[in-house]
């Protein structure tokens, strides 16, 4: 009675401790009523699994890690944020450091499932609560690791192998359960050994889906500023345009004058409909003698102006500004759509807003 009590003890302990490593690492898809089903579910499911394989023969223990591994992929596909290849990287890990753990104090300890089973079942509710310190080291150090894998998932593809060769290791560390022959050390160190490089995974992993998603956001940043500089400088051309139109109309005006003077009413008229029609020009407000500075600022101001936000600049000439482009675009840029977003709110408030815009260059600096 006693080994039965503790067997569905070192169960419910393992379940329990499975549920909170995948907690740590993946998103819930729902809790509640669901949530708890699938977890009596999940433990009966495996002790179901446990009883069936203890039935059986010798042979069968590998089987029953196999399908104990399913049994956790089939929970951790319905009940988090995860595809086959997560649940399939995170179920074995999950299990195999629970095997791995146990192993290693059954070997230490000497003890095996055909010897004495209470003493057996003790040690495996021993081995439960050490898995359960380092899980909440783990969970601890680990916690960026959940967001960025939901983001990118794809790097376990790298680290996919340690847990295919942890599970073979534990295929053959099973017959040790029902062997009559003792575990040596070769057994107790791999053990060990597997323990510590399943960790030591999950950290680089957490460092690899990190050093991958800045570099993503850096390579997002970089094609963002590129395409705002292209849209500057296609702006600024269209200003230069605007110029050369600018210097066509003067001479238009001219004619016009001419027109008017000689008292062609009618001719004067007709060309003024002609000239209305074809000329749509809205000059830059500012010119500080920079194309980009120009296309940044003229850009940011009709951007604040159709939100009715009142902008002003002291500015002198930055022909020989010694910035980049690139650099002027992020500084500029950044600076006034961080004010013009201010401004909104204070808008949204009733109350009225303006931006004061002082860019000047002086004895070489800004």
């Amino acid at each position: 009675m006693m080994g039965w009590l503790l067997f569905f003890i070192t169960c419910a302990l393992e379940t329990a401790l499975a549920i909170y490593y995948y907690d740590s690492i993946m998103v819930n898809k729902w809790g509640g009523i669901h949530r708890a089903l699938s977890i009596v579910i999940l433990f009966v499911a495996s002790v179901g699994n446990a009883m069936l394989i203890e039935l059986l023969s010798q042979g069968f223990f590998p089987i029953k890690l196999l399908t104990l591994i399913a049994i956790h992929m089939l929970f951790i596909k319905l009940c988090y944020k995860a595809n086959w290849l997560m649940s399939g990287f995170f179920a074995s890990s999950a299990i195999m450091l629970q095997i791995l753990l146990e192993t290693v104090i059954y070997g230490l300890l000497q003890i095996r499932h055909s010897g004495n089973q209470i003493f057996a079942s003790a040690m495996g509710c021993v081995s439960c609560l050490i898995l359960f310190g380092l899980l909440f080291l783990l969970r601890k150090k680990l916690k960026v690791l959940k967001e960025y894998l939901q983001k990118d998932s794809g790097t376990l593809v790298r680290f996919i192998s340690i847990p295919a060769v942890t599970v073979i290791a534990g295929l053959y560390f099973c017959m040790f359960f029902v062997s009559t022959s003792d575990m040596g050390y070769f057994e107790i160190f791999t053990s060990a050994a597997l323990i510590m490089i399943n960790i030591v995974s999950l950290f680089i992993l957490q460092e690899t889906v990190v050093k991958d998603e800045k570099l993503r956001k850096s390579e997002m940043q970089i094609e963002s500023k590129q395409n705002q500089l292209q849209a500057f400088r296609d702006m600024q051309a269209l200003y230069e345009r605007q110029g050369r139109k600018l210097h066509d109309y003067k001479k238009q005006l001219a004619t016009l004058q001419e027109l008017l003077k000689g008292g062609d009413t009618e001719t004067a008229i007709e060309f003024t409909e002609q000239l209305t029609k074809s000329i749509a020009v809205e000059m830059s407000e500012v010119n500080v003698g920079h194309p980009v500075v120009n296309a940044v600022l003229n850009q940011q101001y009709r951007v604040a102006k159709g939100k009715n936000i009142g902008m002003t600049f002291a500015v002198s000439d930055l022909h020989n500004i010694r910035l980049s482009d690139d650099d002027i675009v992020v500084l500029l840029g950044n600076l006034i759509e961080n004010a013009i977003h201010e401004c909104e709110k204070v808008i949204s408030q009733g109350q009225t807003a303006s931006i004061q815009v002082k860019f000047v260059e002086k004895d070489s600096r800004l």
